[in-house]
């Protein structure tokens, strides 16, 4: 019997099955205005979200200004949003997008470990 006893401890860890689901969320959608909405970036801490009128500011922990603004830039453009201007300086993009006759900002700049990126529609 004790001779059987670690095999049948080694079968049956054998058979034991851990299953591990890992959801993410989506990422979460702000309304700004009813035609205008942007989507936060998933992979980073919100610190700071500060409602303004016909817009919004946003403070993430990072110090990656230009993925923040491409992950941005992407998610107006998926939305209909063309962008008409675009300018990089020092610590800082900025773009213009328009949908009609609708115009609409972008501003990220970086704040030593932290990132202020401020959408607006004009």
């Amino acid at each position: 019997m004790k001779r059987f006893l670690p095999l049948f401890m080694l079968a049956s860890v054998g058979l034991a099955q851990i299953q591990i689901h890992i959801e993410i969320p989506p990422p979460a959608i702000i309304t700004i205005t009813t035609a205008f909405q942007i989507a936060l970036m998933p992979s980073l801490v919100v610190i700071e979200r500060d409602p303004e009128p016909q817009g919004i500011v946003v403070v993430y922990r990072s110090n990656r200004p230009y993925d923040v603004y491409t992950y941005h830039d992407r998610d107006l453009e998926r939305r209909g949003w063309v962008r008409v201007r675009y300018r990089a300086r020092g610590g800082g993009y900025e773009s213009e997008y328009r949908r009609g006759r609708a115009r609409a900002r972008l501003e990220v700049e970086d704040r030593h470990g932290r990132v202020r990126v401020k959408v607006h529609e004009e």
